[in-house]
């Protein structure tokens, strides 16, 4: 009669769709990040007849590479700043939690480049 909705029946779909889009989403960055993982393998052994040169590649360029990664790095730190300037001012947000999350990164990147900086084939022998 009417086309009044069902405030309790349209919640339920609202959450079912936004949980199929979630779940789609995840799947496509997953399938995305394989698909150039397996073309970047596929051009590097192209390029080099073996794991072991491209590892001795590696061993040989890790300055240009690691300056490379550094400025990567201050790249996401420049956009981190600035996103987190509009965050805080258009939300509420837990201060502690994002320095908690800030100082994780950090570490991480300090991980990940003392990894290579010891074991810089990327492995141990």
């Amino acid at each position: 009669m009417t086309d009044i909705q069902d405030p309790v029946g349209s919640a339920g779909r609202s959450l079912t769709r936004r949980v199929g889009r979630g779940i789609l989403l995840v799947l496509s960055v997953l399938l995305a990040t394989t698909a150039i993982v397996v073309l970047l393998s596929a051009i590097l052994m192209s390029v080099f007849d073996s794991a072991e040169q491209w590892q001795a590649w590696r061993t040989d360029h890790y300055w240009p590479l690691f300056t490379w990664r550094l400025i990567l790095y201050v790249s996401l730190v420049i956009a981190w700043i600035k996103l987190k300037e509009r965050w805080t001012q258009s939300k509420q947000t837990d201060a502690r939690k994002l320095r908690r999350l800030e100082i994780m990164v950090i570490l991480l990147f300090v991980m990940i480049e003392l990894s290579k900086a010891f074991i810089p084939s990327g492995g141990i022998q």
